[in-house]
Formats: C-alpha cells, structure tokens, sequence
C-alpha cells in the first residue's frame, strides 16, 4: 500500500477508534479529504433495486434542497457512478472522468447536479457491502482552489482497502431505501410508456440523459450515427420539445412526483 504522512496515519487511527460511535463519518470525513483535498463528503448506500440511502453529508441545508432530493429520489438513475456500481459492485476507486459518458459534460443532468451548485469535481469510493449493496463515499470539489496534489490519487487508492474495512465494520447491514418505496427505474419506464415512444426510443432517451453523444448511442445500440441522429429528431417532435433541458423535465420531474 502507498506509504502514507504521519498526519495521515494518525487520522486512520482515530477513524478506527470511533468505528461504532457517532464520531466515526466525521472522522472518516476528515480522513479522505486530507489524502485527496476535496472538500466535501456525501455517503449513501448503492443498491440495484431500490433508491440510494443517505448516511452522511456535510453539505449546507440550501446544497442538500438543490441536488440530494431530487438525487435520491430518481437522478441517481443517470449518475455515472451508480452505472458503474450496477455494473460491478466490488471496491474500487473512481473518478468522473473515468466512468462518465463522453458528452456527460453537456448532458443536463451535469448542469442541475455540478454546474448549477457549484461542484466542480468528484471522486468515489465504492466499498462492496452485504447483500450486493454498495457504500459509496463521495469527495467532492466545492471550491475552485482545492485541488488534489500530484500523488493525491495514488494515495487515495492505496487507502481505499483501509476505508472499505473501517466502513463494512461501522455500516456492517446498511439498508438501501425502503421495499415499501417503488423503485424510481420503474416510474421512468412508466413515464416512457405514458410518452407512447418505442422501446429503441426509450432506449436513446436514457442515454442521451446520461449523457452519451450520439457516436456513442450509436457504438451502444449498433446503429450509424446517422440513425440515431433521426431518432431523436423523432422523439422531439413526437413530445414536442426542442432541447435536452426540456426532456429531462418531461421525463425525470414525472418520474420524481
């Protein structure tokens, strides 16, 4: 494992001293973001039927009424880092750049969840847990200046088998939503239905949400560019729309209620 600063190892050891309290996401806190520099710790449960659980967050009550509602309530389904959970929920760490969508930048979704509130940047650990379900620690960057230094993600690599330990001992059964809640990827595809577009078009919707350019659906779906390209013209004029922003209004706000 990457050595780390005496510092450091003295914030694992306080982690691992407040496993089982409530010290413990703020000492977890405090160590991931002294090894990577972001700023801010948002930790919920991953699971592949139910809405993600929060577990911590330091984020302000105004950030918290932006983003982490409407996140748990149906925009998780578009989020890079629960596509990459879904498939495969082992240990791991991930930048955004390593698991977004090539036009993930230009999607709307990038708009309403990092653009629009400020977060510039993200990285997440994920800690494979019971019962298929997933821990996911996400550092954010909320302020411009903080960057992670040259070595910061080497260094939060070799930490990740110490978090995915201090985490699975501190959270050993974590609940991913309620079974009593229906699962948000059944109100989309209800919402879908509702639209009256064909299951190839509903195919495209999702991933042009996500934030796949059209090379990409197209590579995905094995069609040509120049198909894809006639789909969505399609779709926006059967839902008569103009833009992507409007889409996910039409889809995502019925699917969030």
């Amino acid at each position: 494992m990457t050595g780390f600063p005496f510092e450091q190892m003295t914030l694992i050891g306080k982690a691992v001293a407040a496993i089982g309290s409530p010290a413990f996401p703020d000492a977890l806190r405090q160590l991931c973001l002294d090894v990577y520099g972001f700023d801010s710790l948002f930790v919920s449960v991953f699971s592949a039927d139910q809405p993600p659980l929060q577990l911590y967050s330091d984020l302000d009550p105004e950030a918290t009424r932006r983003t982490i509602g409407p996140y748990l309530g149906f925009a998780y389904l578009l989020d890079p880092f629960y596509s990459l959970y879904l498939s495969d929920p082992g240990d791991r760490v991930a930048s955004l750049d390593d698991c977004a969508p090539d036009d993930f930048r230009e999607s709307e979704y990038y708009r309403m969840f990092y653009a629009e509130t400020g977060l510039y940047d993200e990285i997440v650990m994920l800690v494979a847990s019971a019962g298929g379900t997933a821990i996911a620690l996400s550092l954010g960057q909320r302020t411009v200046d903080c960057r992670p230094g040259p070595q910061a993600r080497a260094h939060l690599d070799g930490l990740l088998p110490v978090v995915s330990e201090l985490c699975r001992k501190h959270w050993p059964q974590p609940v991913a939503g309620s079974a009593a809640c229906e699962p948000a990827a059944d109100m989309v595809f209800a919402t879908l239905s509702q639209l009256k577009v064909s299951t190839r078009e509903g195919e495209i919707i999702r991933l042009m949400l996500k934030g796949h350019s059209t090379k990409s659906i197209a590579r995905i779906l094995g069609n040509s560019p120049e198909t894809v390209k006639v789909h969505r013209k399609r779709i926006y004029s059967k839902l008569k729309i103009s833009s992507q922003g409007e889409l996910f209004s039409l889809l995502l706000g019925g699917a969030g209620g």
